[in-house]
């Protein structure tokens, strides 16, 4: 091979820094797939706290936190921390599992909880990410079904109008009614806040603090665009809050945005990112003995060797294979034989008895004897014994070794 054909076409340092942008853009890759599900945007046109579009959230809870307060908005991923919360807000779509809904309810006790019920059909508009078009209401059933806590929830709308508070609800947590008001009925539900005809909009389930607020159009991102549904839904949720907690909390486990948990995920938190960086400074102390040769290069062998010892080998395992390692010993005693006659000048005529019988006068034990063992072994340990007793023979026949 000539120097030019044998020389890299790429020079060390170039191949290091190929090698080292290859582990980084690896590392950078599992951490991507660990983390992806947590770092989504939102902006899928949803209705919940991550959401910009008409049904969304974002823009109540970008309004607590920029109100003079000391209230600020708290999106949850974990379903962990849903707990431990004063007011959770919950924001069902119309392909939620009302299970999970149920869970939730469970978990939370008689902490408030207040669920936006939907309202809009939407369908997404392809070249504005996050922006979505009206395509109707939601049917009855479709959101009657999410609640199983009240038995014969029923849902109506109805033309706007004046929206009134009565009870505790202060008067200020009323506005105008949006179009196609949404509104509902069932059993054991309080009204708080009531249209013209004292249809109910805003409820609170008779037993626990679970509140029920039936139009959505009250507090999403559409709905703020008044300055008096803003004013009326801060007093809304000031007045649900009202036990002096510093966070009004968002759901969003529940529009799945929560964080899911992963066995890749775990490789880069505590307490097994002890290990993972173990194993990758192991791997760099691995990649640094490999740069420079230790010791001569290994040379290459031939897969079959050369020689009379491979040929004897070769056929031994042959033998072995074949499970006939025990057919040999008369071979071997013809050998042995031949080998003793041609040294001690042994008579050529006679044939094979007359050879057998000088042979036997050469030394005990009898040739023939020996012979005849070896021809009769039926094992491989009772042909060694034959084969070392001919050797024996011999070597003190013709004084080998």
């Amino acid at each position: 091979m000539s120097a030019d054909t044998a020389t890299s076409p790429f020079s060390a340092r170039t191949m290091l820094w190929a090698v080292a942008a290859g582990i980084l853009a690896f590392a950078a890759l599992l951490l991507l797939g660990a983390y992806a599900p947590d770092l989504r945007s939102g902006r899928n046109g949803g209705a919940h706290a991550l959401s910009t579009s008409a049904v969304g959230f974002r823009g109540l809870a970008n309004l607590i936190d920029d109100l003079p307060w000391d209230v600020w908005a708290n999106l949850i991923r974990d379903e962990d921390g849903l707990t431990d919360v004063p007011l959770l807000i919950l924001t069902p779509e119309a392909h939620t599992n009302p299970d999970e809904i149920a869970k939730r309810l469970a978990a939370r006790g008689d902490s408030p909880t207040l669920i936006v019920l939907p309202k809009w059909q939407t369908v997404a508009l392809p070249k504005k990410t996050g922006w979505v078009q009206q395509a109707g209401t939601l049917p009855a059933f479709a959101v009657e079904r999410l609640l199983r806590q009240v038995p014969n929830l029923k849902l109506s709308r109805s033309a706007g109008g004046q929206l009134r508070s009565i009870h505790d609800l202060p008067a200020d947590a009323a506005t105008g009614a949006p179009a196609q008001l949404q509104t509902i009925s069932g059993r054991n539900l309080r009204g708080l806040l009531v249209d013209g005809e004292g249809r109910i909009v805003l409820a609170e389930v008779a037993g626990r603090q679970l509140y029920i607020l039936a139009d959505p159009d009250l507090l999403n991102n559409q709905g703020l665009r008044s300055a008096e549904t803003a004013r009326a839904a801060i007093v809304m949720l000031d007045w649900l809050n009202s036990t002096g907690a510093e966070t009004i909390d968002f759901d969003l486990t529940l529009n799945g945005f929560g964080a899911s948990p992963s066995l890749l995920k775990l490789a880069f938190e505590p307490p097994f990112l002890a290990l993972t960086l173990c194993i990758l400074a192991a791997a760099i102390l691995a990649g640094i003995q490999a740069i420079a040769r230790f010791g001569p290069a290994e040379r290459e062998t031939r897969e079959i060797a050369l020689g009379q010892r491979v040929l004897i080998d070769n056929s031994a395992a042959l033998l072995k294979l074949a499970k006939r390692q025990h057919r040999t010993g008369g071979r071997y005693a013809a050998l042995t034989r031949d080998a003793v006659a041609s040294a001690t000048g042994a008579p050529l005529h006679g044939g094979d008895a007359a050879l057998d019988a000088y042979l036997d006068r050469l030394a005990e034990p009898k040739f023939s004897h020996l012979a005849q063992a070896a021809r009769d072994a039926a094992n491989p340990g009772a042909l060694l014994a034959a084969a070392q007793a001919l050797y024996r023979w011999r070597r003190d026949v013709i004084r080998e070794g």
